[in-house]
């Protein structure tokens, strides 16, 4: 699936700050590789034992053991299979062609439209959208909300873990990820060092 790296989020960080009538915003799709058809369905088998009984009973599951085993279709997306990512991709892209949208050839992740002078990039479900008049924002937004349930975030304070600092005025943005090394430390039982 193409998605936006790093690189690809700090060149459009770079071009917010370096046009004077730009801002930055973000928005998120929420539960986006769920519930994305599948042209052809997928079989699983799963042990019966592993699922918890207060889910066996929920779901009435015990009928459906064969075995020891439950045996499942999936017609819809799901976490875990691989043709999620692609499949929810192809929806939104077609999605969003109506409304005027594409990704760009040479630039994964990097969207524009056929007429607006708006631009995000796109890593997985998260938006970083640059654009200079709400109209604009809200146009995508609208096109968005026409298919998926999203979050905004219009002062643009997260984007993929990554904590944006904006200064309009001086035309600046700090990239950071505070806690980042405190809690990978502690993750990994990793003593802190006396070295200050």
């Amino acid at each position: 699936t193409p998605t936006s790296d790093l690189t690809t989020a700090k060149c459009l960080i770079n071009s917010i700050i370096s046009t004077q009538t730009a801002k930055g915003m973000c928005a998120d799709i929420k539960d986006f590789y769920l519930n994305t058809e599948m042209e052809r369905f997928e079989y699983m088998r799963l042990k019966a034992d592993l699922i918890p009984e207060e889910i066996m009973m929920q779901y009435n599951l015990a009928s459906l053991v064969t075995d020891g085993f439950i045996y499942l279709e999936i017609m819809k997306g799901m976490y875990g299979l691989p043709q999620a990512g692609l499949l929810a991709n192809l929806k939104l892209t077609k999605h969003l062609a109506k409304y005027g949208y594409y990704p760009t050839k040479h630039t994964p992740g990097l969207w524009k439209h056929e007429t607006k002078p708006i631009v995000f990039t796109l890593t997985v479900d998260d938006f970083l959208i640059k654009y200079s008049s709400t109209e604009d924002a809200q146009h995508l937004l609208s096109a968005l909300k026409a298919q998926y349930t999203i979050s905004e975030d219009w002062e643009a304070k997260l984007y993929c873990g990554l904590t944006l600092e904006w200064d309009y005025v001086l035309r600046t943005c700090v990239l950071s990820m505070p806690e980042y090394v405190t809690s990978a430390l502690s993750s990994f039982l990793h003593p802190p060092s006396s070295k200050v």
